[in-house]
């Protein structure tokens, strides 16, 4: 008898702990895969909004492997950065790419970027979990589910 409600009590933790590992492992992803996305989010706002009070612009140039970007290379045109370089990669999630443009252009003087832009954000951990960040050809970047949103 104490036999079997060890073993008894033995499944239910078990049990018990994977289904904790299951519920807690999904929230955790999902806050990872939406800081990353509001992280490129911001990063390109800030850098628009930037060129637009410099009155430059700048190549955006994602370097990949594959469809998966290892990071995004962003080169200033004129201004007080002209031909500066800087770097921008998603530390804890992946990075893809939707469309095939080998660079996108941002005129800071009009606000517009050619062609708009997609990239998605895909946790490591449960490739099922991502987001996509958009910047319009108006120069707004935004986080979305879906790319019909």
């Amino acid at each position: 008898m104490l036999v079997e409600l060890l073993a008894a009590a033995a499944v239910i933790c078990v049990i018990s702990g994977a289904a904790l590992v299951a519920f807690s492992e999904g929230p955790d992803e999902r806050r990872v895969v939406r800081d990353e996305a509001e992280n490129l989010r911001s990063w390109l706002m800030s850098r628009m909004e930037e060129a637009a009070r410099e009155n430059c612009g700048f190549k955006l140039i994602p370097i990949f492997i594959g469809m998966q970007a290892s990071e995004l290379k962003l080169e200033w045109r004129g201004g007080a950065r002209d031909l500066e370089s800087e770097f921008y990669s998603a530390e804890r999630a992946d990075l893809e790419r939707v469309s095939l443009a080998k660079e996108y252009t941002f005129d800071g003087e009009w606000f517009t970027l050619t062609p708009a832009a997609s990239f998605i954000i895909r946790s490591r951990r449960d490739p099922s979990i991502r987001l996509i960040v958009t910047a319009s050809g108006t120069g707004y970047a935004d986080v979305k589910e879906t790319l019909e949103d």
